[in-house]
């Protein structure tokens, strides 16, 4: 039977330097004596004007300077998107290089600002560690930083094996949701060292209790099913193909996403020369462009990182520029955030639905403005926490068939439970 109950008032509850540099971290978030952008090496937004002098006023560059040089540590509450880049890339023999973030930078500068004012700073490029663990081990720290004062981070430049360090920063959550774009799932084969091509063998072995990992374009001929089963966590994974068909099937996916690290490389070879060299098929450009969309307007992404650009076989600086578009679109998207959420109270149906062998009903919620579903579920501490879904498990659900994702979810929290 299903019951349908109508727009409630009441608002729901809403949901470096090796030791060095984690021991003066920990002491700065603790005492707050020290001021983060000490760990940056700023941006030196004159260079980016002067190329731009003509439209540097309407650009996404001089929103983003103003903001950056009128920041200090009183304003954090208000930040609404922070920006850094990093410089290690552990395929190419100079290891660190700030050069890929910077040809970024001058692109995305060069766009124009978005419609929607939002408080963007950019703290400038990750300073170098004298080992590649203490790099790691920054960025987690930062990481955590953002995340505790809830403020989403846009991270360019370097290798994937980056999602590493991020990665760590997220232990503790009991429902991390971690989801990559790429075209292979980057495990180890064998005996080989640690890369940005077999880089989540080791994120699954620091996170064996991850709650979630999705695979978002992959392409099933890099792919064995019998690999892909082995995954940590439940999963979402999307084909390549099942995008071409439907791209709004990944919504739900990120909208249920905490750090989405998209790889270059995910696109077709046509469209970036800088990314893989041997794929005559990827996504489409603007199709990264609308994924990247999607991340942005999810309230609960809080890392997105755009990896292993390789500016030097870009020769007509393409993957550059589709680089900055695809950063453009994700923060197009967070500007649009708080509409969604006012939305979200304002057009909300819940609906309660008794499927058979089942105690309780199932709660699903609808946005009517945008069409978004949720389903309810009990969590932890019996909190209830709302997972992203589509129509589809409503319809399930509807016709007394328990949806798919609906009974992972439950199994996933109820193993950690016993």
């Amino acid at each position: 039977m299903k019951h349908q109950i109508q727009k409630p008032n009441v608002e729901g509850k809403n949901r470096n330097k090796g030791r060095w540099f984690s021991f003066a971290f920990i002491i700065f978030k603790k005492t707050n004596e020290m001021d983060i952008r000490h760990y940056f090496d700023e941006v030196n937004f004159s260079h980016f004007s002067e190329l731009n002098a003509t439209g540097w006023k309407y650009s996404m560059g001089a929103a983003i300077e103003k903001n950056t040089k009128k920041f200090t540590a009183e304003k954090f509450p208000k930040l609404e998107l922070a920006i850094f880049g990093v410089s290690f890339d552990s395929r190419k023999d100079e290891t660190y290089s700030d050069e890929s973030s910077e040809k970024i930078r001058k692109e995305l500068y060069y766009l124009a600002k978005p419609e929607i004012k939002i408080n963007i700073v950019d703290f400038g490029n990750l300073k170098n560690s004298k080992s590649i663990k203490g790099f790691y081990k920054a960025l987690r720290d930062i990481v955590e930083y953002f995340n505790e004062l809830n403020i989403p981070v846009a991270v360019i430049g370097g290798s994937q094996d980056l999602d590493y360090g991020i990665c760590d920063a997220f232990k503790t959550d009991k429902l991390f949701t971690y989801s990559t774009i790429d075209a292979f799932l980057d495990v180890k084969k064998g005996k080989e060292p640690f890369t940005a091509k077999n880089y989540l063998s080791r994120v699954f072995a620091s996170n064996p209790d991850i709650f979630q990992f999705n695979l978002i374009g992959y392409q099933s001929y890099y792919v064995a099913s019998d690999i892909l089963k082995k995954t940590k966590g439940i999963n979402d994974h999307i084909r390549l193909g099942q995008l071409r068909e439907d791209i709004t099937c990944a919504e739900p996916v990120l909208r249920n996403t905490d750090f989405l690290s998209f790889d270059i490389g995910a696109i077709k070879y046509s469209d970036v020369a800088g990314g893989n060299p041997f794929h005559p098929n990827g996504l489409r450009s603007e199709e990264a462009c609308q994924l990247a969309k999607y991340a942005g307007l999810s309230e609960r992404l809080k890392i997105f990182g755009l990896f292993n650009i390789d500016h030097e076989r870009d020769k007509y600086g393409l993957t550059v520029s589709l680089s900055a578009q695809i950063i453009w679109y994700f923060i197009d998207g967070i500007s649009n955030r708080n509409k969604l959420k006012v939305s979200f109270k304002e057009n909300r149906i819940i609906y309660q639905i008794d499927v058979k062998e089942v105690g309780s009903p199932l709660v699903f919620i609808k946005n009517e403005l945008t069409n978004q579903w949720w389903m309810q579920i009990r969590s932890f501490n019996n909190e209830f926490v709302l997972f992203a879904c589509s129509e589809n498990e409503y319809m399930q659900a509807s016709n007394n068939d328990i949806p798919e994702r609906w009974l992972r979810y439950i199994q996933k929290i109820d193993g950690y439970l016993k």
